[in-house]
């Protein structure tokens, strides 16, 4: 049990009527998960946009020596090795509004939603530890956030964009296990049902610097 939840931690760790209208193109680069999003810019007020990030991570651990074999009754020479590999994908939807104009200069708020999925490979000795891996796909996640952000216009075109605003990050997984209770009344063991739930709630605040394309 605290295998599992130390992994899922660390993979965690690792965790958003048309009158006049623009496709836009956006990224965000930064020492986090970059970010890339697709949106339609309403009216020159609202932008409804979908994005996507990913990210893919792969850990061997392998162990080489000699240890003292007792069936065989003397030292022989052993290697054990240890692959892990997850993958983490985060679609989210939001919509910015732009909510002051100045020149060049212009204010917005951003509202987004993501879903991010788990999935996780373990293997130790070749052999799949599939316990572990069918608790990460039952890993509930999702997550919020909410900016204020100002843009630079070069052109009708172009700009460049800083934000920051808060996130929000809702994890839930549970587990059933079997168990044996004795009564000590009359002796008699039985067997019972055990559930643990596991629910955690992060909020950080976050900054970011966007480039983005208007067509």
């Amino acid at each position: 049990m605290r295998k599992k939840l130390i992994i899922t931690l660390t993979l965690l760790a690792t965790c958003f009527s048309f009158s006049y209208a623009q496709v836009s193109f956006g990224v965000s680069p930064g020492l986090k998960l970059n970010s890339a999003y697709f949106g339609y810019k309403i009216k020159g007020k609202f932008v409804p946009f979908i994005g996507f990030q990913y990210l893919n991570a792969n850990y061997t651990q392998e162990e080489t020596g000699e240890k003292w074999d007792r069936e065989l009754e003397k030292i022989v020479s052993y290697s054990d090795k240890d692959v892990y590999s997850g993958s983490l994908y985060i679609p989210n939807i939001g919509l910015k509004y732009f909510v002051k104009q100045n020149n060049k200069i212009q204010a917005y708020l951003s509202l987004c939603m993501s879903k991010p999925f788990l999935s996780t490979s373990i293997k130790y000795n070749g052999k799949r530890d599939k316990d572990v891996e069918k608790y990460v796909e039952s890993i509930n996640i999702w997550g919020g956030e909410f900016g204020f952000g100002v843009e630079y216009f070069f052109d009708e075109n172009f700009s460049l964009g800083g934000e920051f605003g808060i996130r929000y990050l809702h994890f839930k997984s549970s587990e059933s296990e079997k168990d044996e209770i004795t009564n000590y009344t009359n002796n008699i063991e039985k067997e019972v049902d055990i559930k643990t739930t596991y629910n955690l709630n992060v909020s950080p605040t976050f900054s970011k610097i966007s480039l983005n394309y208007y067509f």
